[in-house]
């Protein structure tokens, strides 16, 4: 196992450990390690993968020209949805034969339900015979729709999947403009990319309490996860976990000789790392460098 994938499994039992147990038990049960060991061991993700393609070379069934098409949904399999914000780095088609002019493009929902808005595309790519793989580089918010607009001789843009229906308008949608698309049945789109979710976030809203000493500030994630924070000197504070991208406020607290030089000084300078870990994708981290002030009681 590699010590990135190492080190991962390490910060997840560390945080499943940390948890609170009952005080009848000295440890935590074997059958809870075995269940966290079991969660903490899957590899985590650098990237996600959505939409499909055909598991075989599929007819060139898309015999008209100048279409755009999108899959809001399906029967099973990738979803052609993002569920994560994040970057588009590639995506691949199988197709069937050359000379058809693929762009992909990202679509989002409007307040009409039959009409979808493109939010981003790519350079077109001219496809040849067998798997394409096209690097890429699109901003999608969660919710995003992957589609492509096609163009030129016959080609395999679709493959047949009952059951489902892709949505198609005849032109070629720029970005900011809306339409309005009609299903067609019975088939599925031959297109996947790969997204690599985004792990950013910010940190502001900083309050200071110089009566007792202690400060608060927002996280906000730019996708759902765990947050939590630590540093030396400073009160244990439980990780938060957001079932949506957004805002989470911790308080930060010294301790012993922390809190000590503090009440002494009436100011100290602390360092507070953050840590996000987004349930798709790679964790990062900030150092947060926070000025502490309390106000010094008189000296009797």
């Amino acid at each position: 196992m590699s010590g990135r994938g190492t080190n991962r499994i390490e910060r997840c039992l560390k945080r499943v450990l940390s948890l609170p147990f009952r005080r009848s038990e000295v440890l935590p049960s074997a059958a809870a390690l075995g269940l966290a060991w079991l969660a903490c061991a899957q590899p985590a993700s650098a990237s996600v993968t959505i939409g499909q393609l055909s598991p075989d070379v599929p007819a060139a069934n898309c015999t008209t020209s100048g279409l755009d098409y999108l899959e809001p949904s399906v029967t099973g399999g990738n979803l052609y949805v993002a569920k994560e914000a994040g970057t588009i780095t590639s995506w691949s088609t199988n197709s069937s034969g050359a000379g058809a002019t693929y762009v992909l493009k990202v679509f989002r929902r409007t307040t009409d339900p039959d009409s979808f808005q493109v939010v981003a595309h790519s350079s077109p790519h001219v496809v040849t015979n067998g798997l394409n793989k096209v690097p890429v580089s699109l901003s999608v918010k969660s919710g995003d729709m992957l589609g492509y607009n096609e163009s030129g001789p016959p080609n395999s843009c679709a493959f047949s999947q009952p059951g489902d229906n892709v949505l198609n308008r005849f032109g070629d949608l720029s970005d900011g403009e809306a339409g309005i698309f009609t299903p067609q049945n019975g088939v599925r789109l031959n297109l996947l990319a790969v997204l690599v979710p985004d792990n950013g976030f910010g940190i502001d809203s900083i309050t200071r309490d110089r009566k007792r000493g202690t400060a608060t500030f927002t996280v906000t994630t730019t996708n759902p996860g765990t947050v939590s924070i630590a540093g030396k000197g400073l009160k244990k504070r439980a990780s938060k976990d957001l079932a949506v991208a957004g805002p989470v406020t911790f308080s930060v607290v010294t301790i012993r000789k922390t809190r000590h030089r503090l009440e002494r000084k009436g100011r100290i300078a602390v360092t507070v790392r953050v840590n996000f870990f987004p349930n798709e994708g790679d964790s990062s981290t900030q150092a947060l460098d926070l000025k502490l002030r309390q106000t010094r009681r008189p000296t009797p």
